[in-house]
C-alpha cells in the first residue's frame, strides 16, 4: 500500500518536471526612458540657460538686446534638440546592448554628443547668425557641448541605477512576504496529519501523500506569479484535505465566472480559506459552509470568501497576519489600487480581494 502511494508521488513529481515552467519574476535592468516629457524639457531648459548666460558674458549687460536674446534662444533650441536626438538614439539602440561596459559606452556617447553639438553650433552661430554672434568661438561651443554631455550622461547613469535598485528592492520584498506565509501554511498542514493519526491511520496516510504534492507546489520558488487556475486547484486540494479532517462539518460552494488568462501571486486565496477553516468552521460544533466567488469585472479580478463566524473569532488576532500579508503582496505586484478587506455581516465573515488585471 505504501509502495503504491510512493509510486503515485513519483509520477506526480515527474509530470511536474515535464510541465512548461513559467518565467520567473526577476529584476531586470530597466531602460531609462529619456524621451519623456520631463527629461526632454530638462534638456531644453539646460541648453537655453547655458546659451543665454554665455550670450550675456560675451556681450555684457550694457549691450543687451532682446533681438539677440531671441536668436540665442533659437540657437539653444537647435543645440538642445541635436543633443537630445543623439541621446535618444543611444538610449534606444545602443545603451541596452552595451550596458555592461558602461565606461566605454559613456566615452562613446560623450564624443557623439560633442560632435553633434559642435556641428549644430557651427551651423547656427557661424552660418545663419554670423553677424550677430561674432563673439562666439569654437572653444565656447565645445564648453557648452561638454557641459550638456556630462549632464545627460550623469542623468542616464543615475536613472538606471535608481530603477535597478528599486526593481531589486521590490523583488526582495515580495520574496520576503512570500517566504513569511509558507511556514504558516506548513504548520497548519502538520496539524491535519497529527489530528488524524490517532483516529484514522489509513486516512492519515492518504493525507501525507496528498500533502507531499501540495507541499511541492507551495515550496516551488520558481514562480512568483502563477495562473489563477493553478491557485484555484491548490485551494481545492487544500479544502479536500481539511474535509478529511472535519468531515461533514466542512461544506464548500464554488462560484467561478469567466476570468480569462490571469496571473496572481502564489498563495493569495489559500490563506484566506485557511482562515475561514481555522477561525470559522473549526470553532463551530456544527461546522458550516464556505462560499468562494471568482469573477472579473471591468478588468478587475474580484475574489470573495464567506464563512460562518464564531463568537470567538473576534478575539483571535492570528487571522489578521495572513490577510495583511496578502494585501502587501498584491499592492507590490499591482499597485495601490489592489484592495483586501474583511467585513462582518450578521453571523458571517466575508473577505473581499479586488485588484486590476490586464486588458
Amino acid at each position: 500500500m505504501v509502495w503504491v502511494r510512493k509510486q503515485k508521488v513519483n509520477r506526480k513529481n515527474k509530470s511536474h518536471k515535464e510541465r512548461q515552467v513559467l518565467p520567473s519574476v526577476r529584476p531586470e535592468l530597466p531602460s531609462v526612458h529619456f524621451w519623456c516629457g520631463g527629461s526632454w524639457l530638462g534638456v531644453l531648459l539646460i541648453g537655453q540657460l547655458l546659451f543665454v548666460v554665455m550670450s550675456w558674458l560675451a556681450g555684457g549687460l550694457s549691450v543687451f538686446s532682446w533681438l539677440v536674446l531671441g536668436k540665442v534662444w533659437l540657437v539653444a533650441m537647435a543645440v538642445s534638440a541635436a543633443v537630445g536626438l543623439v541621446v535618444y538614439f543611444v538610449e534606444r539602440m545602443v545603451w541596452r546592448a552595451f550596458a555592461a561596459n558602461e565606461l566605454a559606452l559613456s566615452y562613446t556617447v560623450l564624443g557623439a554628443v560633442l560632435v553633434v553639438a559642435i556641428l549644430a553650433i557651427e551651423f547656427t552661430v557661424f552660418t545663419v547668425f554670423e553677424p550677430l554672434f561674432q563673439r562666439f568661438n569654437a572653444i565656447e561651443a565645445v564648453i557648452v557641448a561638454l557641459v550638456l554631455s556630462v549632464v545627460l550622461l550623469r542623468y542616464l547613469h543615475l536613472g538606471r541605477q535608481v530603477k535597478m535598485l528599486f526593481a531589486q528592492s521590490e523583488a526582495s520584498r515580495i520574496q520576503e512576504l512570500q517566504s513569511r506565509i509558507r511556514p504558516h501554511f506548513l504548520f497548519n498542514s502538520m496539524n491535519i496529519i497529527a489530528s488524524l493519526i490517532a483516529s484514522d491511520p489509513d486516512k492519515a496516510e492518504q493525507v501525507v501523500v496528498d500533502l507531499a504534492e501540495l507541499f511541492r507546489r507551495v515550496l516551488d520558488d520558481a514562480h512568483t506569479l502563477v495562473p489563477l487556475r493553478e491557485e484555484l486547484a491548490l485551494c481545492r486540494s487544500y479544502l479536500a484535505l481539511e474535509k478529511l479532517r472535519l468531515g461533514k462539518r466542512l461544506q464548500t460552494e464554488w462560484e467561478i465566472g469567466d476570468y480569462g488568462d490571469v496571473q496572481i501571486p502564489s498563495l493569495t486565496l489559500q490563506p484566506v480559506l485557511e482562515n475561514a477553516v481555522y477561525h470559522g468552521i473549526q470553532l463551530l460544533p456544527e461546522g458550516g459552509l464556505i462560499k468562494i466567488s471568482v469573477k472579473r469585472v471591468n478588468n478587475r479580478l474580484i475574489l470573495t470568501v464567506g464563512n460562518p463566524r464564531s463568537q470567538r473569532m473576534q478575539h483571535n488576532k492570528g487571522s489578521k497576519m495572513a490577510i495583511d500579508n496578502v494585501q502587501k503582496r498584491l499592492i507590490a505586484h499591482f499597485g495601490p489600487t489592489a484592495v483586501v478587506r474583511a467585513e462582518r455581516m450578521d453571523n458571517h465573515y466575508i473577505t473581499h480581494i479586488n485588484f486590476p488585471v490586464g486588458e
